[in-house]
């Protein structure tokens, strides 16, 4: 497996059919931002978005043998980083997703003082792969989260 740092978030035809799939369950996407995705996508049912992409930013795609198998995506959101994570049905259970998260993270450089945290919605169907994947690359559940270099932070009212 390889992963490949893409500038910019695009969403292709094979991704567009997982959205589809389990935007809502797996990814807590609602009715409307989905119909909002699709419809910036268009007929071509390709979307590369200038506009939504940050340089601080990580999007790679999970490659096998030149396939795309799935994306890592890492955004910065303030003091963290989100992930999403996504391995296409056709590839599930292969380890890509185990192997591809390490990858992205060391790629990244988030391994060591960064925070990155994780969300698996209660709807998804993916619950317990998921866990099991976050945790075999050190993600720990804190407050229903999941944290990789969870920092405390202490907020005093005055």
């Amino acid at each position: 497996m390889e992963i490949v740092r893409q500038p910019i978030r695009q969403i292709d035809e094979i991704e567009y059919e997982h959205f589809k799939k389990y935007g809502q369950s797996s990814y807590g996407i609602s009715a409307e931002e989905l119909k909002g995705i699709f419809v910036e996508m268009g007929a071509e049912q390709v979307y590369s978005a200038d506009e939504h992409s940050y340089g601080e930013d990580f999007y790679y795609d999970l490659l096998v043998d030149g396939q795309i198998v799935g994306k890592v995506l890492l955004l910065k959101l303030a003091r963290v980083y989100q992930l999403d994570l996504m391995v296409f049905d056709a590839f599930k259970g292969n380890a890509y997703a185990t192997e591809g998260l390490r990858l992205a993270l060391e790629q990244s450089d988030l391994r060591e003082g960064h925070t990155v945290r994780a969300g698996i919605p209660p709807t998804s169907p993916h619950q317990e792969a998921v866990r099991r994947v976050l945790e075999k690359n050190g993600f720990e559940k804190r407050n229903g989260l999941y944290y990789l270099n969870f920092k405390k932070r202490y907020v005093i009212n005055h």
